[in-house]
This record gives structure tokens, sequence and C-alpha cells, in this order.
């Protein structure tokens, strides 16, 4: 399918949508008419376009897969933070790369957040993506569907606790229920692996250095959140991250004329504001 940018009012030829599966991208990455790749996916696949596309005059950006930290201190306003955190990984069933997939709660609070999650996650309706009442839809495929079984699993295995919404599944598609993991540890997989489902891993902490520490100890550095009513904390533990984005007390929001983008696993370069029209240019 092409589509003719003169249906949005553009001249024609400025933007043409080409869809298709990775064959599609395959050949235009490779293609020696295309000056610039934008890529946004998994970082393997960011992995191997960069590898095809080293000693070209091609320039690239990635933005590529996350484990993103939300840090979750005693002080902050516990119910407004529980609703940025079902936000952060139960919103598009999890097929999120910026998803806070990893929630920090300082250790006092540890028991009345995840008493308040568990009762926020049985408020979730699990269905039909199209209905607009629809909090959680369906696995994009089969293929993920059991890759985030088997990371559940794998949680479980390791001996993670395991907590879901009691909802009955639907009958057709690929559904997993809202699910988080307590009693988890940095070397769990669940703590490690991006699962790119509706599945939260929470772990403690004390100090806020040792929640920046928890909060970097990853190979990815796409986003984060703090979640305190101290500013001055606030801006201490953002500076501290190594993340592109930082938000503070919210999450998943966007502003287009604000750059994006990660480091480390997480990719390279910037989406949005004059920080991401620069790459496109030759001047």
């Amino acid at each position: 399918m092409l589509f003719r940018s003169e249906e949005a009012d553009l001249p024609p030829g400025v933007v043409n949508v080409v869809t298709g599966d990775g064959r599609t991208g395959a050949a235009l990455v490779a293609h020696a008419g295309v000056d610039k790749i934008a890529f946004t996916g998994s970082t393997e696949v960011g992995k191997i376009i960069q590898k095809t596309l080293a000693g070209s005059r091609k320039r690239l950006t990635l933005e590529l897969g996350g484990k993103a930290a939300n840090i979750v201190f005693a002080d902050a306003p516990l119910d407004q933070a529980i609703e940025g955190v079902v936000s952060g990984i139960y919103f598009n069933q999890g097929h999120v790369c910026c998803a806070g997939s990893r929630l920090l709660v300082q250790e006092s609070v540890h028991d009345e957040v995840v008493e308040k999650l568990t009762a926020r996650i049985e408020t979730l309706r699990l269905g039909d993506p199209l209905d607009k009442n629809t909090d959680i839809g369906a696995i994009n495929s089969l293929a993920q569907h059991a890759k985030i079984s088997e990371l559940i699993e794998s949680g479980v295995a390791e001996g993670a606790v395991l907590h879901q919404q009691s909802c009955a599944l639907p009958e057709r598609g690929w559904f997993h229920r809202a699910s988080f993991f307590t009693g988890v540890s940095q070397s769990h997989r669940i703590a490690r692996e991006e699962i790119f489902g509706p599945v939260l891993s929470i772990m403690t902490f004390r100090t806020a250095d040792e929640a920046i520490e928890k909060a970097n100890n990853t190979p990815y550095g796409l986003s984060a959140g703090v979640w305190t009513d101290k500013g001055a904390k606030s801006m201490y533990v953002a500076q501290h991250l190594q993340a592109g984005v930082v938000w503070c007390s919210t999450f998943n929001q966007f502003d287009p004329s604000s750059p994006f983008g990660g480091y480390r696993e997480s990719g390279f370069g910037r989406e949005g504001g004059v920080a991401g029209l620069r790459p496109y240019l030759a001047v």
C-alpha cells in the first residue's frame, strides 16, 4: 500500500508510506537512493541495521528497546503514582518501548503500593482493542504472546511472586492479564529483559542513591519516572538517571517540541523538536 502525500494536502512525493514486513524494511535500508534511516523497534533489529549501514554515507537514528524504571518515594502522592504506574506499564498492553516495566518503591511504602496496585488492576478492562472502553487489548502476535508467557514462567521459576488480575480472557485473540511481580531481584530475567507486555517487576530501595543505582543497572536507557512531592529530590534523581527522558510525577507524557530518544541499547539520536530535524538536513 502506498499513501499519496497529496491526500494530506502536501506536495506530491513529499510523504510516501510503504507497508510490509521485515523484507520491505531491509530493502529500504539497503536502497542506494535513501540518505537517512530512522528506525523504531527492537534492539536486535537496530543492530542489524547499524551493521548494514556501517561504512556508508547514510545517516541513522535508532529508537530501540527499554526497561524503564518508575521510582516511587514514600513522600509521593501514592494514589496519583499508582495511576502513573498503571499508565506506564499497561497502556497499549505494554507494547511501548518506554514502558515503565520496573517499579522501584521505597521500602517503607512497599506494602501499601502493592495493596493499591492489586486493587487497581482489578478495575482494568481487558478485551476488544477497538472498544474505546478497553484498557488492555490483545497481544500483537502469537510469537510475542509466547515470549511474554515464557518470561512470566521464568519469573515464577526464579522465585518472584506473581500477581494478576482475576478477569476471564476473551475466547478469541492472544491476551495476557495485567500482571506484576514482587520479590524481584536485579538478577531475575524479568528485571533485565524487555518483556514488551503487561508485566511489571517491583523492587525496593531505601535511599535516593540506591534507587539511582538500581535504575541505572540496565543495558537500556530510554526513559524513567520519578514520584516525590519534593522538587529538589526530583531534580537530583533525574539528573543522575541515565535515560533520555525522565518524567517527574507523571509518565508517558510527550511534547512534540521536546527531543525524545535513548542511550546505550536504547539507541541514539533524537526524535521531536529541532534536535529531531537536524539528522535529516545536509547543511
